[in-house]
């Protein structure tokens, strides 16, 4: 049986035939030359998309040509854990000497799609994305083209990738295992965004946890907007087996079911006990404090942006490094703990 010869990798030679320029036009067109009219620069981008064409990383590093940029796509500027991360990013792509140009995807892969495809024929030397859908089957050819990717919080599940990401799963665990210590045994996982690769992990952390306890079955509260959370509740509460605790999975669900308690005159750790996975600012300052469980979100972005400048610089010849970072309990009072004097 004959073995399939890959498909012939397009050239800035092919771009510039099919766009009818010279190769230096093409060269000045995907650098942003300020030469080169609106309407050659369109002619170019289109053979650029029709051909597929990627800049040559290596070629580049070889002449000098890097940019000394990264970008940076987050789904959700306005999320305290994404403000931090990229900070972080900020911060150590700066001491490096390199910009940062930053995006938000608001969740919809379709928008993070042409970021990426913007960026990449920026050009920027690197690029630091959280994926809105790990499994998205665009982020493949991403994943394999010329200009090198690391993905943040949520790994890349369609291609070999780097990556920088926590223990999810161990974090779940370590949430509902200090609710059982506690005493508490009807406890249910609130949860949104239930396609992301770091809510399942959570939910598993829940599920086995609750397992080898050997308490009562796992019940999983799917969110899919605010509206959803007090109808929910609800029903948890005037259920026979009331619900004693309640762990939620991410800020989202938390910051919603704080609300929806709060609108119901239920009393977070006394009449309900709660646990959120991720730590922000304000939930030390609420009554009661927030006991959840605390993310590394500065070394994330610290650590995701010193790999993808090793990469850059090619520091390193490994297919794909995925870095999981640790994550901590932060114990407050809405779990059942008491003040410390």
């Amino acid at each position: 049986m004959r073995r399939k010869t890959p498909p012939k990798r397009a050239t800035l030679k092919d771009v510039a035939r099919a766009a009818g320029v010279g190769a230096m036009t093409v060269s000045r067109t995907i650098n942003g030359h300020p030469y080169v009219t609106e309407e050659t620069a369109k002619k170019v981008r289109s053979a650029i998309r029709q051909l597929g064409y990627r800049p040559n990383h290596a070629a580049r590093m070889l002449t000098g040509q890097l940019s000394r940029s990264i970008g940076l796509i987050v789904p959700d500027l306005a999320d305290p854990f994404f403000s931090v991360v990229s900070h972080a990013v900020q911060e150590t792509a700066r001491e490096s000497g390199y910009l940062v140009w930053l995006a938000a995807s608001n969740g919809d892969p379709a928008i993070e799609a042409a970021q990426v495809e913007q960026m990449a024929h920026h050009p920027v030397d690197g690029i630091l994305l959280v994926p809105v859908d790990s499994k998205h089957k665009y982020l493949k050819t991403v994943a394999e083209g010329a200009t090198p990717v690391v993905a943040i919080d949520r790994p890349i599940e369609v291609a070999r990738s780097d990556s920088v990401g926590v223990e999810n799963r161990a974090g779940a665990r370590m949430a509902v295992e200090h609710l059982i210590q506690h005493g508490y045994k009807r406890i249910a996982c609130v949860a949104t965004n239930m396609h992301l690769l770091t809510i399942k992990e959570r939910i598993i952390g829940y599920e086995e946890c609750m397992k080898q306890a050997k308490l009562p079955r796992p019940k999983i509260v799917r969110l899919t907007s605010q509206g959803d959370v007090k109808t929910a509740l609800k029903e948890l509460f005037e259920s026979r087996t009331r619900t004693d605790a309640l762990f939620s999975v991410n800020n989202s669900s938390t910051i919603w079911v704080i609300e929806a308690l709060q609108e119901m005159k239920i009393e977070i750790g006394k009449d309900v006990a709660l646990v959120g996975f991720d730590d922000v600012d304000f939930y030390s300052l609420i009554t009661p404090p927030i006991t959840t469980i605390r993310q590394p979100a500065s070394e994330l972005g610290n650590m995701s942006t010193r790999l993808l400048l090793q990469r850059i610089k090619a520091e390193f010849t490994a297919s794909s490094v995925r870095t999981v970072l640790p994550v901590t309990l932060v114990v407050r009072e809405s779990c059942g703990c008491k003040r410390k004097e």
